[in-house]
């Protein structure tokens, strides 16, 4: 019975662990975000590492050296190189604790060398008399992979949730709302759609701009 019991056991672990495999196996379907990677070059001067002096090539201190030194060398190579990892996490961090007008951020964090955020729109329907009652929220999330010298942003999960149950559209990129085609029309389904897409580009295009920005920003007076 012991036996029984262990093989039951272990052909259930196994299971379990070839369909996690197989899960996280899947790709992600990238039709259904906004997806692209941008380079960010940096001023070297203020990233590299400067030369040694004479005493510290030595390893003695406090003491002037008699020996004549060469000047050195002229650099002739380009004043930008390739932003380090460190730089666009910091970037990516000031985005995600920047306000906005538009949209509201939230559940921002990082993991690693990755920065995620939670985005919210309002949505509200600019007819008088809406056939719908669909006025409510688009939400996304978002995530900055940072890398030397580059960043890819993701835009997904982009939804639509009502303030009226029952009268979600869900996922923007789905043909049919969540709630049904009898609760929320063709037209007002496009209308969802195109608000919601219109938003995230929004997103992306604030997310640009303040990526161009220092990540070591003087920090404002409060005066």
């Amino acid at each position: 019975m012991e036996m029984k019991n262990l093989s039951r056991k272990l052909f259930l672990f196994f299971l379990m662990g070839t369909f996690f495999y197989s899960v996280s196996q899947e790709k992600e379907d990238e039709t259904k975000m906004f997806r692209d990677i941008v380079g960010i070059q940096v001023d070297k001067s203020q990233f590299a590492i400067p030369p040694p002096t004479p005493d510290q090539q030595s390893g003695k201190k406090g003491k002037k050296s008699t020996v004549t030194q060469d000047p050195p060398p002229v650099d002739t190579t380009s004043p930008m190189i390739p932003a380090p990892i460190s730089e666009i996490v910091l970037r990516s961090q000031n985005w995600g604790k920047a306000k906005t007008a538009n949209y509201s951020k939230s559940n921002c964090g990082v993991t690693g060398s990755a920065v995620n955020c939670v985005i919210s729109f309002i949505y509200k329907q600019k007819k008088l008399n809406p056939e719908n009652e669909v006025d409510g929220q688009i939400t996304m999330d978002v995530i900055i992979e940072a890398k030397e010298g580059k960043y890819r942003y993701t835009v997904k999960n982009i939804r639509h949730k009502s303030d009226n149950d029952g009268m979600s559209g869900g996922d923007i990129y789905s043909q049919i709302p969540e709630c049904g085609s009898m609760k929320i029309n063709d037209l007002t389904w496009k209308h969802i759609k195109s608000a919601a897409f219109a938003d995230a580009q929004m997103v992306i295009d604030d997310l640009k701009e303040k990526m161009k920005e220092s990540g070591n920003q003087p920090k404002k007076d409060d005066w």
